[in-house]
């Protein structure tokens, strides 16, 4: 005979010969709960930490928890004997059903944990668990709904201001909960990336990173001259599930390089200048032979 049957059996006689009509039990109404993580992506496993208060404040004699000394009341340890925690469609409880949890008295708190799972195919919003509490002598049973989120949206990532052979990315967590281990991944045909990933690692919620990869090409005897396009894709995780987001696209378009241009424009610029240049040398030169032969006594002699 287990120790919670011999209180069960005592109690009862103290009923029956009118010695415990003073006393009064209490079941714990004071139910709340949290979720690791806090909210779920289609496809997560959860923690459910669900707590349970014992709505009597303290042990002693008097409907105020022992404020009074009257006799009236005393109150006393109410036995837990079960929570249960049912399924949906949408959100599936792996843990069965807690039984013989102990004695919870006044101020008193018990922990239940519950393992849940969302759908593959669960969509955005705010679901309802049932949670059922059964406990004290008289079996007295407790209903509450549990609160769980579910929000769809993954890690968001745009582009930034792009320079030569360096590429900006915005990183954003557009959710209600922390992510972790953000790592951004890039990929591109023909180009080699640097660094290969980027690790940014814990985001709060509504954080935004602006992170650099440079690039170049795989040929090294050839430079970025033509577009390309760019994917990048973000691994995270929400609680202890992992996530790979779709990849996101984009179009990088190199900088023109302007310095072989300039290389041909230099001799051509170069050469005009050395050829005005002897214009106005020849011109000068047969202006002034000119005005020499016209000024000598030659000149002036008739043939």
């Amino acid at each position: 005979m287990n120790m919670l049957r011999l209180i069960q059996i005592l109690l009862l006689l103290l009923l029956a010969s009118g010695f415990a009509a003073a006393y009064e039990y209490r079941m714990p109404v004071n139910i709340q709960s949290t979720m690791t993580p806090a909210v779920l992506l289609p496809g997560d496993e959860a923690v459910l930490a669900i707590e349970l208060a014992n709505g009597a404040a303290s042990y002693g004699v008097g409907k105020d928890a022992g404020a009074g000394s009257s006799a009236q009341a005393a109150l006393l340890s109410t036995p837990l004997n079960r929570t249960s925690l049912k399924s949906t469609q949408e959100l599936e409880v792996l843990t069965e059903d807690r039984r013989d949890l102990g004695m919870i008295g006044p101020n008193d708190r018990i922990t239940v944990y519950y393992k849940i799972r969302a759908a593959d195919n669960i969509s955005s919003g705010t679901y309802l668990l049932d949670f059922q509490v059964v406990g004290g002598y008289d079996m007295t049973t407790i209903n509450r709904e549990i609160l769980i989120k579910v929000d769809d949206t993954p890690v968001g990532l745009a582009r930034a201001e792009a320079a030569a052979s360096i590429f900006n990315l915005n990183v954003a967590n557009p959710r209600e909960n922390t992510l972790n281990a953000v790592t951004i991944v890039p990929f591109a045909k023909g180009i080699v990336f640097s660094p290969d990933e980027y690790y940014i690692g814990t985001m709060d919620p509504d954080e935004v990173f602006t992170i650099s990869f440079g690039m170049k090409s795989e040929d090294v005897s050839k430079t970025l001259q033509n577009p390309v396009n760019l994917s990048f894709a973000a691994k995270f995780k929400n609680g202890d599930n992992w996530h790979l987001s779709q990849a996101y696209v984009t179009t990088y378009t190199p900088p023109k390089d302007t310095s072989t241009q300039s290389s041909y424009i230099l001799p051509v610029g170069a050469a005009a200048l050395i050829v005005l240049i002897a214009g106005v040398y020849l011109y000068r030169r047969r202006k002034f032979a000119s005005k020499s032969n016209n000024n000598s006594p030659n000149g002036n002699r008739a043939s």
